[in-house]
């Protein structure tokens, strides 16, 4: 499959690529591998450019300019994304345009949609996804955190675990329990909640590859406008939030500049009097990574067109774009490790360490890319919606086979 954009949208991409080699140098590390060794600095520089980016409308230019984008559409959008991903950019803010932004467009009452949305837009408001809990990860119709109504307000009592944390949130897109009901996913709604709301505290988590931290509410009150869409069906709601997490260019595009900058790497630098890249078994890895990389930005720009047909076609049934970066990026990893040799092993930290380091930071990531859900969610979903293949009986005991139904 080749396509191409047209004029106007190779304008806009040419113009968010000046923005960005005006904007940033050369070097620039600010990419979502390297999160837990950036300074201050680095985090400063990051959250000015996030303004500077949102002033001029590039973080979310496919929302309306009420919402605080330019009006254009989701093919620009997803241009503007894979730029940022090129350009090893990963915004603060990165949870609430892409997780969480998309869905209140959706399910947002009027009065949501304008308090959050623009400042979501503009980069001055940071969002955390809380859905994981300590027995409810994949298994997301076994919430435990609960909402109990009382009069206007509802009061949460209970735990999130494995937040992925960049900097300080200013609210918590968390999805809770709020009724004890069979099948169990039909007792669950979604919050908008002020991250510094009384009773909610913080612990740092730390995890092999990304930086993560548990959340406790402790009967915690939000008034009953923080719901999200209809009381008691957070998850469906949840299960749209997923659908736009696993539509994206920016990792495509971010997968794309490594490749380039690993080939270079490969020319410039000699093993045993030779350029890695006279190789045989380099020129292979390479080869064969060069296509994979290439699926991984076909199936990210099907996934964006998709966006921009969903009033004909629907939601898109299913996206292989999330499964293919998953199966590549920790296939790449090992197959970067095995170039490099023993060095590969070595962090950033170290003076000794080959091509900045990237090499051992991409195979940390490999070891706990669980983000938009595990490698077997995602296939469930394709043999499911895309192949129609049926859910099989599960034993309920002896003897006593129970079928899984949907809805």
């Amino acid at each position: 499959m080749e396509f191409g954009f047209s004029p106007e949208q190779e304008k806009f991409k040419n113009e968010v690529r000046e923005f960005f080699m005006n904007e940033l140098p050369a070097d620039n590390r600010m990419d979502h591998r390297h999160d837990m060794f950036l300074n201050e600095k680095q985090l400063a520089f990051g959250w000015r450019l996030q303004q500077k980016a949102g002033a001029k409308g590039y973080l979310a230019p496919g929302w309306s300019k009420e919402e605080g984008g330019l009006g254009l559409g989701d093919i620009e959008h997803g241009i503007s994304g894979e730029e940022s991903g090129y350009w090893n950019c990963t915004w603060p803010t990165q949870q609430g345009l892409r997780v969480c932004g998309p869905p209140l467009h959706v399910f947002g009452t009027p009065e949501q949609k304008k308090k959050f949305l623009p400042s979501i837009a503009q980069g001055k408001m940071v969002w955390y996804q809380t859905f994981t809990e300590p027995n409810a990860g994949s298994d997301e119709a076994n919430m435990q955190l609960r909402a109990i109504q009382d009069g206007d307000y509802f009061v949460l009592n209970g735990q999130k675990t494995f937040i992925t944390a960049q900097s300080p949130a200013d609210y918590l897109y968390t999805l809770a329990r709020t009724k004890d009901v069979l099948p169990k996913h039909r007792g669950l709604s979604l919050f908008l909640i002020d991250a510094h709301t009384k009773g909610i505290s913080y612990r740092p988590l730390p995890t092999i590859g990304v930086f993560t931290i548990e959340i406790f509410f402790d009967d915690v009150r939000i008034h009953k406008d923080s719901l999200l869409g209809e009381l008691n069906r957070g998850f469906y709601h949840a299960m749209e939030t997923f659908a736009f997490e696993r539509t994206g260019t920016i990792d495509a595009g971010r997968a794309r500049r490594h490749f380039e900058e690993l080939v270079q790497y490969c020319k410039d630098t000699k093993r045993n009097g030779k350029p890695l890249i006279q190789d045989p078994e380099v020129r292979k890895m390479l080869a064969e990574m060069a296509m994979e990389e290439r699926i991984e930005w076909l199936c990210s720009w099907h996934g964006q067109w998709y966006l921009t047909q969903k009033e004909k076609l629907g939601a898109q049934p299913y996206n292989l774009y999330a499964i293919f970066k998953k199966t590549f990026l920790t296939k790449h990893a090992e197959e970067e490790s095995r170039m490099l040799g023993m060095y590969g092993q070595l962090k950033k930290v170290s003076k000794y360490a080959p091509f900045d380091g990237r090499v051992e930071a991409a195979w940390q990531d490999a070891r706990s890319f669980h983000p938009e859900g595990t490698m077997e969610i995602l296939k469930n979903v394709v043999a499911d919606r895309g192949l129609g293949l049926p859910r099989y009986s599960r034993p309920e005991g002896p003897g006593k086979p129970v079928t899984v139904k949907q809805g």
